[in-house]
């Protein structure tokens, strides 16, 4: 997770074939606890060797499958990974990952709640997301309908504030490493604008430079 933009951003869809009349997807997952390691030659099982001593590595390894699968038109995708203490499988919700939670209004722009790029503590926090913004009548956040975004911060005494950022463009001088680049950033403490010490806040001045930008809402 480079930014809240992640949550919506650089996901692919799985392809039916074009004649497919009924799409749907059937999604299975399946654990095997000792799979060998191959790569050798003709597939022979590598033994696994590491200079990092905390390697958990081994010659065997847990792998986690993913299959999906459409009756209709013969598609299917196969996903394989290792699953270690980093990778694998969560039993999660929506509200954690926020992806599928609907947006909210607020100023005249739609708030999409976004998994938070800083998580420490969030679970429990009153406002656990943060937020892609968006122009209203909008049904799936892609980067062409994104103005803004919205995530949280800490001021100087330790207090909640949002940082914002405001009109994407390929030049923009802020957003480095995410998505989208951006032309205008408030860091919710006074740089940038008045600080911003609640999302309707940060809403609003997204706003108000979409307004300066020209850009329609």
């Amino acid at each position: 997770m480079k930014s809240a933009l992640d949550t919506y951003l650089g996901w692919e869809q799985p392809k039916h074939h074009r004649d497919c009349t009924r799409p749907a997807w059937d999604i299975s997952i399946r654990t095997d606890d000792d799979v060998a390691r191959s790569g050798g030659h003709m597939g022979a099982v590598v033994k696994h060797g590491c200079s990092d001593e905390f390697c958990s590595h081994s010659s065997s390894f847990a792998q986690t499958v993913v299959r999906i699968v459409c009756h209709s038109c013969g598609a299917a995708q196969v996903v394989y990974g290792e699953k270690t203490d980093d990778t694998g499988t969560t039993l999660t919700d929506t509200r954690w990952v926020a992806y599928g939670l609907p947006p909210r209004q607020a100023v005249g722009l739609l708030l999409w709640p976004a998994q938070p790029w800083l998580n420490t503590g969030r679970a429990h926090d009153p406002e656990p997301h943060d937020f892609v913004v968006t122009v209203l009548k909008v049904k799936k956040v892609t980067a062409d309908v994104v103005v803004g975004q919205i995530t949280q911060s800490r001021g100087a005494q330790g207090g909640v504030v949002w940082t914002a950022l405001a009109v994407p463009h390929p030049d923009g001088q802020y957003g480095a490493g995410q998505s989208l680049q951006w032309l205008h950033a408030n860091d919710g403490r006074g740089r940038g604008g008045n600080p911003l010490r609640t999302v309707t806040a940060a809403a609003r001045w997204i706003s108000a430079r979409l307004s300066e930008s020209g850009e329609s809402q």
